[in-house]
C-alpha cells in the first residue's frame, strides 16, 4: 500500500509553448501543436514530447520504442526494478557501468535533498515553481515536492522520465509533470519558474551558453539557479569514466583515450572548467552569477569506489573550512577541485 504524502503539489495550469518560435500551442488528444509554426508535438505514454532534435546517445525513434517498452513493464515493476530491466536491455552499458549508475539512480531522493541543503545554504529560496533541468529519474523532484514544492522535471531522455515516473508513483506523487525536451529550447513561457536547477548538466549538452540563457528566460525576476557541473581540470578521476586527470589532455585526445582505456566512448561529454565558464558568465552579461567550489553528501559518494570517497571526503573538509582558510582555498578549489556550482540571482533574463 502507497502511503500518500501530506506535501508536494503538481504545477497548477502548466502551460506549454513552442519551443521552436515560443508561439501558443493549442492541445488535440494525444500531441500539441503550434498557432504560429507548423510544428506538432506528440504526447507518448502521457508524456509530452517537445524535443528538436534527440539524445546524443539514441534517436528520437529508438528512445520513444525503449521508453514505450518500459513503460509497458512499469506496472509489475518498482522503480529499483525498472531501473534493473533498463540496464539488461541496454547491453551497450559495462556490467561495471551498471552497477554504478544503479547506485546513482536508487540514491536520487537522498542526493535531490542534498541539492535542496545547497540551495538554502546559497540563499536561494524557491518562491514559486521550480523546475529541474537534466531531471533524469526524478530523484530531486521527488524531494522537492516532499519539501513542499511546485516542481516540474524535463530531460531529453524519454526513457529515463518513463523510469522517473515510476519512481514518483511509487511515492505518491504520479500527478506531478515530466516534459521530455531540449534544455536549450524549453517549452515554457517566460518567467514562469522561481528557481531552476539544473544538476550535472552542462557538461552533456552542446551549447552551455544556449542551456543558461535559456534556464534565465524561463526564471522569473528575482529567481535564482544553481547548476553544478564536473571540473574539468580536477586532477582526479573523472566521475563518469574513472579515468584520472581527463580534462588536462586536449579535448581532441580525450575521445580516444577514453576508448583506449575503458573501452567506451567519451565523444558527447564536454566537460568545462572555472575558467571557461568564467568567460561565458561575463559573456552572458549578468552580474549576479558565481562559481563556487560545492560541498557533497554522503548521498553523493555513497556510490563511488572507496579510493575516490576518501578523496572527496578530504575536499568537503577543505570546503568546509572558515576564516582565516576560505579566501585562500576557495579560488583553488574553484579551479582545481571536482565539481563547479553555477549561482545566479536573475535579476533579467541572459542574454543568448
Amino acid at each position: 500500500m502507497i502511503a500518500r504524502p501530506m506535501t508536494g503539489r503538481p504545477m497548477a495550469a502548466l502551460t506549454f509553448c513552442c519551443p521552436r518560435c515560443k508561439g501558443s500551442l493549442e492541445s488535440f488528444t494525444g500531441r500539441y501543436e503550434c498557432r504560429a509554426c507548423p510544428a506538432v508535438y506528440p504526447i507518448i505514454a502521457g508524456i509530452p514530447d517537445f524535443r528538436l532534435y534527440s539524445d546524443p546517445y539514441i534517436s528520437l525513434e529508438a528512445d520513444r520504442e525503449k521508453g514505450l517498452r518500459l513503460a509497458a513493464e512499469a506496472g509489475r515493476l518498482d522503480f529499483p526494478a525498472l531501473v534493473a530491466r533498463y540496464y539488461a536491455i541496454t547491453p551497450e552499458v559495462l556490467p561495471q557501468q551498471a552497477r554504478r549508475f544503479t547506485a546513482h539512480h536508487l540514491a536520487g531522493v537522498q542526493r535531490g535533498n542534498s541539492i535542496l541543503a545547497r540551495l538554502a545554504a546559497y540563499g536561494l529560496a524557491a518562491n514559486g515553481p521550480v523546475l529541474d533541468l537534466g531531471c533524469g529519474t526524478a530523484g530531486f523532484v521527488a524531494a522537492a515536492a516532499a519539501a513542499g514544492h511546485e516542481v516540474v522535471g524535463v530531460d531529453i531522455a524519454f526513457r529515463w522520465l518513463v523510469i522517473g515516473r515510476r519512481r514518483l508513483a511509487g511515492l505518491g506523487y504520479e500527478a506531478l509533470p515530466l516534459v521530455c525536451a531540449c534544455a536549450d529550447h524549453l517549452p515554457f513561457p517566460d518567467g514562469r519558474f522561481s528557481l531552476v536547477v539544473a544538476e550535472n548538466l552542462l557538461e552533456h549538452v552542446p551549447s552551455v551558453a544556449a542551456v543558461l540563457a535559456e534556464a534565465g528566460r524561463v526564471c522569473a525576476p528575482g529567481g535564482g539557479l544553481l547548476a553544478r557541473t564536473v571540473n574539468r581540470f580536477a586532477p582526479g578521476p573523472e566521475p563518469h569514466v574513472g579515468v584520472w586527470g581527463l580534462g588536462f589532455l586536449p579535448r581532441r585526445w580525450m575521445d580516444p583515450a577514453v576508448r583506449r582505456l575503458k573501452g567506451i566512448p567519451y565523444e558527447h561529454i564536454h566537460l568545462q572548467s572555472a575558467l571557461s565558464l568564467g568567460r561565458l558568465l561575463r559573456a552572458l552579461g549578468q552580474p549576479d552569477l558565481a562559481l563556487r567550489p560545492p560541498l557533497l553528501s554522503p548521498a553523493e559518494l555513497a556510490y563511488l569506489p572507496p579510493g575516490q570517497q576518501r578523496l572527496l571526503v578530504w575536499y568537503g573538509r577543505l570546503v568546509g573550512l572558515g576564516p582565516p582558510w576560505q579566501p585562500l582555498l576557495w579560488p583553488l578549489l574553484t579551479l582545481f577541485g571536482p565539481y563547479l556550482d553555477v549561482i545566479a540571482r536573475t535579476a533579467a533574463p541572459l542574454r543568448s
